[in-house]
């Protein structure tokens, strides 16, 4: 049993950790699995966004970077035109320093993109993105007409959705992949015309009901006529706001009260952690789909052979310890990189090969600290910084969070290890405090969607949640009044932390099926009161 040099926790390393390790060439990790991903989470910031200028343009454009954060932003546009050359900000490495001081220099010199996006089209306020096409505060999107979602991929008309794919016109749903026309449905793809669902695979015409199977014209998991589900649906009135609210206790309600399944692990074998998907040999992993022989891994996809890995997605391979590197192959710690193979400790470069601790390169090859090289002279250098960064106990280990351009409260890490300000400055974190005056709402918003008119879109609104201002977008209206969908009156990172409400905890507890008590490895922790049921049970249970 090792022990977590950060939080002093106890972890296992077990043997096939030991291969694996052994295979990449990298040391037993001394930081527990939470605290690494702790690590690589506070590297992503999706969603706190800021006006600021772009340092080529001099216009002003949005940014993940605040204006105090010492980064040289770059919009799209210039940071991916040929106006300027990642060489040119070359650096020697210096073996009376750390990797950690000398990374750090170079990235307050090379431009930063302003908003991760690649090939993308009118979808200017994504973060995260590849291939979107009108999409808006979406961030881990591929769809078109998408907005403030996240995780869609190859979706049409969704709004406020959380890991749904090839679906379309769906509103606050989550875990839906193969879904028409839904509102507030989690788990349950396939299905469509269908509202306030939980765990329902192919069903259509249902409505509040949990746990159906193949269904038809089903309320409150009671079957009926179409007649009767037609005159129910008559009364149903999701355009009103009062209404709406009501719906949405009673289905919490229900999803309080029904049994679930311990985990949801799907199709998959030999896999342990929760909301698995299609994998084989995949452990204490969370939010994975089509992967092999990984564990660690979160929120990832179409990966094989991959430890520690956050956000990565599409033909990667023995990746470790990285963040959002799609269609990689072969990394160790890096960040926000695509189409790279055999890179270490760089981040935001592209379509190249055989980089150590570079930032901001396209279609390079055997670089250092942003210094072209021989092959030869790569190869050798490379060795050597290697050993240097096994002295300092920087080899192996994800970049250190004093690297990060973001506070801890503006990260992804609090949804994974939320801590409070005082927590987070006790453990040598940055805390942002916003300190922006918040406007009163210049518009009080009608009941009903109807009475809502075109104007709207020009007001400025107050979340009745966190005071932040926000506006309503003109497709966003159109999308409400189509569906029947009352305005909502908390802004987009409110609605978005309710969606996420129900992610796992990122961690495995044992625990009793509440029927025949056999023990399972659930992310339920023990003081929450779910039923949670074995698979047996579960689909003994399953209508």
């Amino acid at each position: 049993m090792n022990t977590c040099q950060k939080c002093q926790s106890n972890f296992e390393i077990y043997e096939q950790d030991k291969i694996f390790y052994e295979k990449v060439g990298v040391s037993e990790p001394t930081l527990c699995p939470n605290c690494r991903l702790q690590r690589r989470a506070i590297f992503r910031n999706e969603f706190n966004l800021y006006k600021t200028n772009c340092a080529k343009s001099g216009k002003e454009i949005v940014a993940m970077y605040r204006p105090d954060s010492n980064a040289v932003v770059y919009d799209a546009k210039a940071w991916w035109s040929d106006e300027w050359e990642g060489l040119d900000y070359a650096q020697d490495f210096d073996f009376s320093k750390t990797f950690t001081e000398q990374f750090r220099d170079l990235q307050l010199k090379v431009p930063r993109l302003a908003l991760y996006g690649k090939n993308n089209e009118n979808s200017d306020y994504t973060n995260h993105t590849e291939g979107c096409q009108n999409c808006y505060m979406c961030a881990d999107t591929v769809a078109t007409n998408t907005y403030y979602s996240k995780w869609a991929f190859y979706d049409d008309h969704l709004i406020d959705c959380y890991q749904v794919d090839h679906s379309s016109f769906c509103y606050f749903s989550q875990y839906v992949g193969g879904g028409n026309n839904l509102k507030f449905c989690c788990l349950s793809g396939g299905s469509s015309d269908s509202s306030f669902l939980y765990d329902c695979k192919n069903c259509q015409n249902c409505i509040f009901s949990y746990n159906l199977r193949n269904k038809e014209y089903y309320i409150e998991n009671q079957p009926c006529t179409q007649e009767q589900y037609q005159q129910y649906i008559q009364n149903i009135d999701t355009g009103s706001f009062q209404n709406l609210e009501t719906y949405r206790a009673k289905y919490e309600q229900m999803i309080e009260e029904m049994p679930h399944r311990f985990a949801q692990i799907v199709s998959c074998e030999d896999c342990t952690g929760d909301y698995i998907n299609k994998s084989k040999d995949v452990q204490d992993s969370y939010g994975v789909t089509d992967c092999r022989d990984c564990r660690y891994i979160h929120d990832s996809g179409f990966a094989n052979d991959c430890y520690d890995m956050f956000e990565c997605a599409f033909d990667c391979e023995l990746q470790y310890e990285t963040h959002a590197c799609n269609r990689g192959k072969n990394l160790i710690s890096c960040s926000a990189s695509y189409d790279v193979n055999n890179c270490y400790y760089s981040e935001m470069c592209h379509n190249s090969e055989e980089l150590f601790g570079c930032i901001g390169l396209r279609h390079k090859k055997y670089c250092i600290f942003n210094k072209q090289y021989s092959k030869g002279e790569y190869f050798e250098l490379k060795t050597r910084i290697i050993e240097h960064m096994k002295q300092t106990g920087e080899w192996g280990e994800f970049f250190h969070p004093s690297l990060s351009f973001f506070a801890y409260n503006e990260s992804t890490v609090m949804e994974f290890v939320p801590l409070s300000k005082e927590q987070a400055i006790a453990q040598g974190f940055e805390w942002h405090e916003d300190k922006r005056d918040f406007k009163p709402a210049t518009y009080e918003l009608p009941d009903h969607v109807k009475d809502t008119p075109d104007s709207v879109c020009n007001e400025t609104l107050s979340c009745q949640g966190c005071t932040r201002n926000y506006r309503i977008i003109k497709q966003e209206l159109d999308f409400y009044r189509q569906q029947n969908i009352a305005l909502p009156r908390k802004c987009f990172l409110c609605r978005y932390y309710q969606r996420i409400d129900r992610k796992p905890s990122f961690s495995l507890y044992l625990r009793n099926c509440s029927l025949c008590q056999i023990e399972v490895q659930s992310s339920y922790p023990p003081q929450n009161l779910t039923k949670i049921l074995c698979e047996s049970c579960y689909l003994n249970n399953l209508n």
